[in-house]
C-alpha cells in the first residue's frame, strides 16, 4: 500500500519528475545540437581538405608542401592516403604520419563507414574521392570534437544537478508555504473535534484565495451545524419542560387520590376530570412531535392544486369551530399551484385555529386569495392582539410562544407555526408574519404557480 502523501509532498515530487525530465530533455538537445554542428563543421573541413588536395596533385603526385601551406584547416592531424593506379603497378602516396596511423588498422565503428577507430589515435573521420584517376582517402581526427563534446556533457550534467538539487529546495520551500494555511486549517479543525464548544471558528488566511474561500464555506458550515446543535438542544429542553407539568400534574392527581379517596371520594370526579385534561394536553403535545419529525422527513407528491378548493375545504371544516365570523375574500377564479392538497388544508386549518386563538368572539377572520403573475398569496387576517416585533422574527421557531399567549386560558404547545413554516416550505412556497390594519395580524404563505407539470420533491 502506497505511503499517504502529504499535499506539499505531492507537489515536491511531481514538480522533481517534471524537473528532472525537462532538464533530461534540455541537456539532450543542447549535446545533440553541439554534436551536430560538430560534425557538421568535421564534414566541411573534409570537403574542403578534399578540395585543395585535389589541387595539390601534379602529374599524379601530391604536393604535400603546397597543400599544408595553403589549406586554410589546420592538416597536422590529419592523415592522407592517395592512390595511383599505373598500368605496371599502383602506386601509394601518404602524408607525413599516415603510414603509422594505417598501421595500427583502423576499424569501423558500429558498421559506419565514415567514422572509425585507431588504437591510440582515437575516433577519426574518413572521406575519399576520384580525381584524374587517383583515389583521395583523408582521415580526420575527431578527439577534438569528442572532447568538446564530454566537456558540453560534463558542464550540462553539473547544470542538470544544481538545477535539480536548487529547483527542488525552492520548491519544497514554496510548496510548504503554500500549504501552511491548509496544515493550519487541518490543525484547527482536529483541535475544533475535541473542544466541547461548538462554537469556535476555523482561522480565515488571507492567502491564497481557494484556502480563504474553503476556510469560510467551513466556518459558514460550522455556524450552520452549530445553530442546528443549539435548536435541537432548545427543542428537546422545551419538550421535555412542556411534557414535564402535565406529567407533574398528572401524578400529583393520582397521589390525592391514593391518600385521600377513601375517605373523601367526592374528589374522585374532580381529580379524574383533571387527569384526563392534562393526559389529553400531553396527547396534543406528542401528537405535534410527532407531526413536526414527519415534516422535517416528508416526502410529497406535488401535483396541479386548485387553492380555491383548498380554502372552501379548510373553512367549511373550521366554520362551525370558529366563534369569529369567517371570511373569504379576493380572488374567485382557480388558482392552481403544483402542491399537495392535504398539507395545504393542514396549513390553512392551523392558521385559522392560531387566529381564533388570539381573537375576540365577536372579531372577524378573514381568508385573501391573490393571484399575480408568478405566485398566488393566501393571506389569512385576524383583529387579535398582534405580535411584537421582537417576536415576529422567532414566531416560526419550535415551542416559542409570545409573551402574552403564555396564559392558561389560551392552550397551544408552540409547535404550530413551526409545522405549518415546515409544510410550507416542502409544498415550495414561504410564510411571513405582519401586521393587520387597524388591528391584529396576518400571516401570508406565497407559493409559485404551476407551471403544468408534477413532480415528486424530497426533504
Amino acid at each position: 500500500m502506497a505511503k499517504a502523501q502529504t499535499t506539499a509532498g505531492e507537489i515536491h515530487k511531481r514538480v522533481i519528475r517534471l524537473l528532472i525530465l525537462a532538464t533530461l530533455l534540455m541537456g539532450t538537445a543542447i549535446i545533440a545540437v553541439v554534436g551536430y554542428q560538430q560534425i557538421r563543421q568535421t564534414q566541411d573541413s573534409a570537403t574542403r581538405l578534399m578540395k585543395g588536395l585535389q589541387h595539390s596533385v601534379i602529374d599524379d603526385q601530391p604536393d604535400w608542401y603546397w597543400w599544408r601551406r595553403y589549406s586554410a584547416i589546420d592538416t597536422f592531424e590529419t592523415n592522407v592516403r592517395v592512390t595511383n593506379p599505373r598500368d605496371s603497378a599502383v602506386k601509394y602516396y601518404y602524408s607525413p604520419y599516415t603510414r603509422d596511423f594505417l598501421s595500427h588498422k583502423p576499424h569501423r565503428v558500429l558498421g559506419i563507414r565514415n567514422i572509425s577507430y585507431a588504437p591510440e589515435y582515437g575516433l577519426t573521420y574518413y572521406r575519399e574521392s576520384y580525381y584524374h584517376g587517383n583515389r583521395l582517402e583523408i582521415w580526420l581526427n575527431l578527439m577534438p570534437i569528442v572532447v568538446t563534446l564530454l566537456s558540453v556533457a560534463i558542464v550540462v550534467l553539473l547544470v542538470m544537478v544544481a538545477t535539480i538539487l536548487i529547483g527542488g529546495f525552492y520548491v519544497r520551500s514554496v510548496a510548504r508555504k503554500l500549504t501552511q494555511p491548509l496544515a493550519s486549517l487541518n490543525t484547527a479543525a482536529q483541535e475544533q473535534a475535541h473542544q466541547r464548544e461548538w462554537r469556535i471558528a476555523l482561522p480565515v488566511p488571507a492567502q491564497p484565495v481557494e484556502v480563504n474561500q474553503l476556510a469560510a464555506s467551513f466556518n459558514a458550515l460550522l455556524e450552520t451545524v452549530n445553530a442546528h446543535t443549539a435548536q435541537e438542544r432548545q427543542f428537546t429542553s422545551n419538550a421535555a419542560h412542556e411534557l414535564r407539568t402535565p406529567i407533574a400534574a398528572v401524578l400529583t392527581q393520582v397521589q390525592l387520590l391514593q391518600r385521600r379517596a377513601a375517605d373523601h371520594p367526592e374528589i374522585i370526579p374532580q381529580s379524574l376530570a383533571y387527569i384526563s385534561d392534562e393526559s389529553m394536553r400531553m396527547k396534543n403535545l406528542v401528537d405535534s412531535l410527532l407531526t413536526l419529525s414527519r415534516a422535517d422527513r416528508a416526502v410529497l407528491e406535488l401535483a396541479p392544486v386548485d387553492l380555491q378548493d383548498v380554502i372552501a375545504a379548510a373553512t367549511t371544516r373550521e366554520r362551525p369551530l370558529l366563534h369569529q365570523t369567517l371570511r373569504v375574500t379576493g380572488n374567485q377564479s382557480p388558482a392552481v399551484i403544483l402542491g399537495a392538497a392535504e398539507s395545504l388544508e393542514q396549513v390553512l386549518t392551523a392558521l385559522l385555529d392560531n387566529a381564533a386563538k388570539y381573537s375576540p368572539a365577536t372579531s372577524v377572520i378573514t381568508v385573501d386569495l391573490e393571484t399575480t403573475a408568478t405566485t398566488q398569496i393566501i393571506r389569512v387576517k385576524d383583529e387579535g392582539m398582534g405580535i411584537s416585533a421582537a417576536d415576529k422574527r422567532h414566531i416560526f421557531e419550535r415551542f416559542y410562544r409570545a409573551d402574552p399567549a403564555r396564559t392558561p386560558e389560551i392552550a397551544g404547545t408552540g409547535l404550530g407555526l413551526a409545522i405549518v413554516d415546515q409544510l410550507v416550505h416542502l409544498n415550495h412556497g414561504t410564510i411571513t408574519v405582519g401586521d393587520n390594519v387597524p388591528q391584529g395580524s396576518q400571516f401570508v404563505v406565497t407559493l409559485p404557480r404551476a407551471d403544468g407539470q408534477s413532480e415528486k420533491i424530497s426533504e
